[in-house]
């Protein structure tokens, strides 16, 4: 890539349930499906079991990464489940490289995290992605997103573009705001959605409980809430794919 251009990056961020849609069925491969047509650089998803009853025992990551044809992973197990845990996945057709599992628990509540990696194209260094999944008490929110934001401001070169994407169990948006004036973040949303895309429940969208957020210098291009006949009932979530560029600098 030529200095002077601009890196972009297709990213998409889903809460997958498990593979269980609303129809309490465990189907895997409509998730799958829905991927596939939706073609991202960068899949960020929630709720990825691993060897777990409900979802027959599979290793959902790998089974994800190979049916989908991504050479690169990242998974982050933060809740165990019998056998097994689950967590959030990171997929990528570019190399992940610094992969952390950022500690955003807030005890007494369940054990959350923030999955973070280098994608590495683009500007030197990469792109900067977390991969969150955010407690259900806005008190336990804005402690996990101060706490993230910090690390990810305190871990980022100057200028390198850094994207927050997940499940933010908040529909109001007042975390994103916060985030959005302390540090230069801006929320991914067309312009009639001030609070974002609605993404929950699937099958009538009612909150924005997904988001993604991205800091300067980089700039959205394109907003969608993918919601048809397969996405209401795959899982109780809708996926949301935002169009990212980035400036490469001249060496």
């Amino acid at each position: 890539m030529r200095p002077g251009m601009r890196s972009n990056l297709r990213i998409v961020t889903w809460n997958i349930h498990k593979g269980i849609g609303t129809d309490r069925s465990y189907r895997l491969e409509r998730i799958v499906g829905v991927l596939r047509e939706i073609d991202a650089d960068v899949v960020c998803l929630q709720e990825v079991d691993w060897n777990v009853p409900r979802s027959r025992w599979e290793r959902q990551g790998e089974r994800l990464a190979q049916d989908l044809g991504y050479a690169h992973a990242a998974l982050g197990l933060n809740v165990r489940v019998q056998s097994g845990a689950y967590g959030n996945l990171t997929l990528s057709r570019h190399a992940l490289e610094g992969v952390r599992n950022v500690d955003l628990t807030v005890p007494p509540k369940k054990r959350r995290a923030g999955l973070v990696t280098r994608v590495r194209t683009g500007p030197p260094g990469g792109w900067l992605v977390a991969n969150v999944h955010l407690g259900l008490m806005h008190l336990e929110r804005k402690i996990q997103v101060r706490r993230l934001v910090q690390d990810l401001v305190g871990t980022s070169a100057d200028g390198q573009p850094v994207v927050i994407a997940g499940d933010w169990n908040e529909w109001a948006s007042r975390l994103t705001r916060a985030v959005m004036r302390e540090h230069g973040f801006h929320l991914a949303r067309r312009d009639a959605r001030p609070r974002g895309e609605r993404t929950w429940p699937s099958r009538r969208p009612l909150l924005g409980l997904d988001k993604i957020v991205y800091r300067d210098p980089v700039t959205c291009h394109h907003v969608l809430c993918v919601l048809d006949e397969v996405t209401r009932v795959a899982s109780d979530h809708l996926p949301l794919v935002v169009e990212l560029s980035a400036p490469v600098p001249a060496a």
